[in-house]
């Protein structure tokens, strides 16, 4: 074996978080244009992600009379962009099990997907 091979820890695991919970006015909603005229829960999900979340509609967000009713800032608030709002885990899945492996092998660039490491024993389960 003249080659040097190199060893390394892995480890998976799973990361909950989400923001704080952002309060819907759906009476505010009923006065923006277009106004929400459903009333249910999944109508409301419906209505935000048509007009807000899916397709970012700016014009729903810039549009003048939107803010007005709604008020600028709680319409971008609704809008849970990344990086505007703080964000908390929740759940870790390493405080439950670890799920760790060795493995042997060699850095090698074209492996891009798995950390540049062109694994060629490990010991995961």
């Amino acid at each position: 074996m003249s080659e040097k091979l190199h060893i390394r820890k892995v480890e998976r695991y799973t990361l909950w978080e989400a923001t704080e919970p952002v309060e819907v006015d759906v009476e505010k909603l009923r006065k923006c244009e277009p106004p929400y005229e459903g009333n249910s829960e999944k109508e409301l999900f419906q209505y935000l992600e048509d007009n807000i979340w899916d397709n970012w509609d700016e014009d729903f967000i810039d549009n003048e009379h939107n803010k007005e009713v709604y008020g600028e800032d709680a319409l971008y608030d609704l809008c849970l962009e990344e990086g505007s709002h703080d964000v908390s885990v929740y759940s870790d899945s390493r405080e439950k099990e670890q799920q760790a492996w060795y493995e042997l092998g060699v850095p090698n660039d074209e492996y891009r997907k798995v950390g540049k490491f062109e694994s060629r024993v490990d010991n995961m389960y």
